[in-house]
């Protein structure tokens, strides 16, 4: 997908200080998200057209959505325009401090994969923290690990406003699945996955304390 720019939304599923064994990171990209904006409507139509009940899109996400609007989304993701990049991280069942420090390091493991392809995004990231001095945290971590080569733009927003974001929760809430119990409801964008990473907690963590970000 060769572009000026990309635009990247960017949402997790699973939680950092629980007693769980999984963390996942996923990110939609796309360089026409505007040929996305109304993917998860038009599911919700076509499901409220079957039930004969209607709610709107915002409501949706991988955690309340059901099976069948699930595997809808995720097949429609599957013929748009769009490349997917995910982490995996296996904790261990440890809980892990819920820091801006630790959700960047985390943020840069699966961006790293995205700047080797596209130096030049446009980053939507779910609103996991909304302090101010937080929010600096994660953008400054974030601008100093991309490569000077390139230009990062982030913006915190709420992923029921920014559609790309709440494909990235559909995308992320599958791999969590998938790991968690081998939920196969992701398989057909496998095709879409452009980069997978699998780590765990400790490698991730010590990595970016060597580089010193």
């Amino acid at each position: 997908m060769p572009v000026s720019i990309a635009y990247l939304g960017l949402d997790e599923s699973g939680s950092l200080p629980s007693e769980t064994n999984w963390f996942v990171m996923a990110g939609v990209l796309t360089d026409r998200p505007e040929a996305v904006a109304n993917l998860i409507q038009r599911v919700a139509i076509q499901s409220a057209k079957r039930s004969h009940i209607y709610k709107r899109p915002a409501e949706f996400k991988w955690n309340n959505a059901s099976q069948r609007f699930r595997a809808k989304v995720i097949q429609r993701l599957a013929e748009a325009r769009v490349e997917i990049f995910t982490l995996a991280v296996h904790k261990g069942g440890r809980k892990i401090e819920n820091s801006p420090e630790h959700f960047a390091m985390l943020a840069g493991e699966l961006l790293q994969a995205v700047w080797n392809i596209y130096p030049n995004v446009a980053l939507m990231i779910d609103r996991h923290f909304t302090a101010p001095s937080q929010i600096a945290i994660v953008n400054t971590f974030l601008h100093r690990a991309w490569p000077v080569a390139g230009t990062l733009s982030v913006a915190h927003v709420d992923s029921q406003r920014v559609p790309l974001v709440q494909l990235a929760d559909f995308v992320a809430g599958g791999v969590y699945a998938w790991h968690k119990g081998a939920d196969a409801t992701i398989q057909p964008i496998e095709a879409k996955i452009r980069v997978a990473q699998v780590s765990d907690w400790q490698t991730v963590k010590r990595d970016w304390v060597a580089r010193g970000k």
